[in-house]
């Protein structure tokens, strides 16, 4: 009763569990429905006069009841629309030239909205146009004119094959805004980015970072038409670079909705405000708060400076957002599907396993008999899996397992380091760690890193299950001649070998006694106590007590006294140790050069990667920067194996 309501428990639980984890994914979504409120820009070099410029794209009656708070103090402002201030804007208009805005006329529709923000143009604002493909090219500086910008705008066509190098477009129209602000010597421009694509970069030779950091040093705000129908952008890329700079991500899900996703970013940066006020702050970082409507944004500014765009920003973000880049698109969207499908799936079969199980025939028969189950009746739990979906899992794992003959030497190595836990089962929730682990370092580190990840953590519990049966089997080897001395003389005494055996075990400490109390046991049930010890020495992989065996064997059979024999034996041991020491010291100094040489270049790489990761990069992402990283791992493993088996001296 107990086990079925553990397993119906995990029949709930887990899947419930998975959904969890897939509720958390992220989502493909766009700004387009929410109010928006991002603060552009903190001009507080007039200590009177302290304007925050701010866009809103809610209800603008949400404005009548703005509220502005300095350190946490409400204070009296006065709003103002910027389009009546002396505040000018200088845009960057990005198209996406790519092969696939040849389809629908999906370029034919950018331009016509685009030359629809030229005629929008106010008096005094600039505008610069940039295409981009495989290359990015500026089709005109920062102007006034609407016709040179018209003309430029007409004269851009999309090539046959062209990739799209977004990131580097978007750093191309940084510099170029700060170059404007820095040729004006004007404060008072508010400068912004507006990208019109279909689909994620794909021939950049920079990241995100190189493209937060230009956003942050021009002040620039991300506006992003996403053009939906012919892939779609990276969002959460966009999302996360348009949060940082104050922008929005709108999608358009066809041509047709391409003017209503334009008109959305234009009413966007139409619906821009600035609220003065009289600042209490003269020194230090100042904290602001401004709510609107249900929203609220947290600024920070240093008194008497004049932050702009990012610098504003309360909350650094992550470059990458939650999660690696390849859930954040479409794809992701699609593996979540799937996830969820698997998940309600397992649901299903776990009530329906549950349902029909059935306590009746030759198992519940056998269920006494079986290992764990004490006098009385009573049922001991032994193993992990205890409920019905884990015990199926398990063994479907041991089938396997035994099917590809690893079984045994997995059962070997749990004995050796005197683990109780069953071969299967071990596996099973082996493979089941490695998988949850991984899935996580995926979110954490994204595919590659991800994988690396899942590839160290498979190597560390068989090192850590070799490492802990080496050692037992050390101690193993050093108990042997004190314990050989003890039977020698439990044989003087009067006692027999089964006798001997019995009284050392008792006199022992572990590993031997448990050893020994094995070879008892196995002997009682009829095995032979040579045999038994023959198992001993093949369990703990040790030469020294097989030759000990040997000896007794041989004595058994030929006779002969075999109290000295075991001490002889004993002494040649003790004297194979102490040259096994010796070696030991002399060797010592050679191994530790080979583990300073061998960790000294991975040491020194991961050093330089935390103080300059920009600097060691190239070896991640270009190609020979990846060969010569593979060369170099190939080099310090082969150099290390070398030293190894150099130091290594067998006895």
């Amino acid at each position: 009763m107990v086990n079925r309501r553990k397993g119906l428990l995990a029949a709930v639980l887990v899947p419930l569990l998975t959904l969890l984890v897939v509720a958390l994914l992220p989502s493909a979504s766009s700004a387009e429905d929410d109010a928006i409120l991002s603060v552009r820009q903190v001009d507080a070099r007039d200590n009177d006069n302290v304007a925050v410029t701010f866009l809103y794209t809610g209800d603008p009656g949400d404005l009548e009841t703005m509220s502005l708070r300095e350190d946490g103090v409400a204070q009296k402002v006065s709003l103002t629309p910027m389009s009546k201030t002396n505040q000018r804007m200088a845009t960057v208009v990005l198209i996406d030239t790519s092969a696939s805005m040849n389809r629908d006329g999906t370029l034919t529709a950018v331009s016509a909205e685009v030359d629809k923000m030229i005629g929008d143009l106010r008096v005094g604002d600039h505008m610069a146009i940039v295409s981009f493909n495989d290359a990015v090219t500026v089709e005109t500086g920062f102007t006034g004119d609407g016709d040179q910008l018209t003309s430029a705008v007409a004269d851009i066509a999309a090539p046959r094959d062209g990739k799209r190098a977004l990131y580097a477009a978007i750093h191309r129209a940084g510099l170029l805004l700060t170059d404007q602000k820095r040729l004006q010597n004007n404060v008072d421009t508010q400068t912004n980015i507006v990208v019109l694509t279909d689909g994620p970069d794909t021939a950049s030779d920079i990241g995100k970072s190189e493209v937060a950091s230009v956003l942050r040093s021009s002040g620039a705000a991300l506006f992003t038409v996403d053009l939906a129908h012919a892939g779609g952008t990276d969002t959460g890329v966009m999302d996360d670079l348009s949060s940082r700079a104050g922008g929005m991500t709108v999608t358009a899900e066809n041509t047709k909705a391409i003017p209503g996703a334009v008109d959305q970013v234009e009413k966007a940066l139409g619906s821009q405000y600035v609220a003065t006020y009289a600042s209490q702050a003269t020194e230090g970082n100042v904290e602001i708060a401004i709510t609107v409507g249900s929203e609220t944004q947290k600024a920070s500014y240093v008194a008497g400076a004049n932050a702009v765009g990012a610098a504003t920003e309360h909350v650094s973000v992550s470059d990458g957002g939650f999660g690696p880049e390849f859930l954040r698109g479409s794809s992701g969207l699609l593996l979540i599907v799937v996830l969820v499908g698997i998940a309600v799936g397992g649901m299903v079969w776990a009530f329906v396993s549950l349902a029909t199980s059935s306590d009746e025939g030759l198992d519940a028969v056998l269920r006494p008999y079986e290992e764990g189950v004490i006098a009385g009746g009573e049922e001991v739990d032994k193993g992990l899996a205890q409920t019905a979906i884990l015990q199926r899992a398990v063994e479907m794992t041991e089938d396997f397992a035994e099917r590809q003959g690893f079984l045994v030497k997995v059962e070997g190595m749990l004995e050796r380091a005197d683990l109780p836990l069953r071969a299967a089962e071990a596996l099973f929730f082996y493979v089941a760690a490695l998988l949850v682990l991984g899935l996580g370092a995926m979110f954490g580190f994204g595919l590659a890193g991800g994988l690396l990840v899942v590839l160290l953590l498979a190597l560390v519990p068989p090192a850590a299950l070799s490492f802990m049966a080496s050692r037992r089997a050390k101690k193993f080897v050093s108990q042997l001649p004190d314990t050989l001395h003890l039977l020698s003389g439990s044989l003087r005494a009067g006692y027999s070998l089964m006798q001997g055996v019995e009284a050392v075990s008792q006199e022992v400490e572990e590993p031997m006694a448990k050893e020994l109390r094995r070879v008892i046991t196995e002997a009682r049930l009829g095995r032979e106590v040579e045999d038994a010890m023959d198992g001993v020495a093949e369990r703990m992989q040790s030469p020294d007590f097989a030759w000990a065996v040997m000896a007794i064997r041989i004595q058994r059979e030929v006779g002969g006294n075999l109290a000295e024999l075991l001490n002889t034996v004993a002494e040649t041991m003790v004297q194979r140790e102490r040259l096994r020491r010796e070696v030991a010291a002399l060797t010592a100094e050679g191994k530790i050069s080979a583990i300073i040489l061998g960790a000294l270049p991975v040491g020194l790489g991961f050093f330089m990667w935390l103080i300059n990761p920009e600097y060691m990069k190239p070896l991640g992402t270009t190609g020979m920067g990846q060969v010569l990283l593979g060369m170099a791992i190939v080099s310090a493993l082969v150099g290390f194996a070398w030293m190894k088996k150099t130091i290594t001296i067998e006895m």
